[in-house]
């Protein structure tokens, strides 16, 4: 994935990692230095008035960020950012909520695919629109 990132780069577009998962957040954090009664071990956290934080969401592509793009001759000189995504895979079958996201993401003007290596990434940057994208 950072090997995709540093081409991105190099490509003129940035792309930074997504993560999704779930964690704790609470009121009060404790960091135990002593084993105590329930049993927690040094190195151990606790989380007072816990309750799950989320981030991200099913579907969420693994790197995000901008391409940039020079507009039409009305705009000559001005460069926007394109939303772009790619869903990095090397072994795992892409989802179908990966798969909505992609599909929204271009619909809406973007530029989304999955990529297994550094041609396919320069096909979703728009550098290499020769090459098909599996996805």
């Amino acid at each position: 994935m950072r090997r995709l990132q540093v081409a991105a780069t190099n490509l003129g577009s940035r792309l930074f990692r997504q993560n999704t998962g779930m964690g704790w957040t609470g009121n009060t954090v404790d960091r135990i230095t002593t084993t105590r009664l329930a049993r927690v071990q040094n190195g151990d956290v606790v989380i007072r008035n816990a309750r799950p934080f989320h981030s991200g969401f099913p579907g969420w592509s693994d790197l995000g960020g901008w391409s940039p793009i020079v507009i039409i001759p009305d705009m000559v000189g001005k460069t926007f950012a394109i939303y772009t995504v790619a869903e990095v895979k090397e072994r795992a079958p892409v989802t179908k909520e990966q798969l909505d996201f992609i599909a929204a993401v271009n619909a809406a003007g973007g530029r989304a695919g999955v990529v297994h290596n550094e041609k396919e990434l320069a096909a979703v940057l728009g550098i290499c629109p020769d090459v098909k994208i599996p996805y």
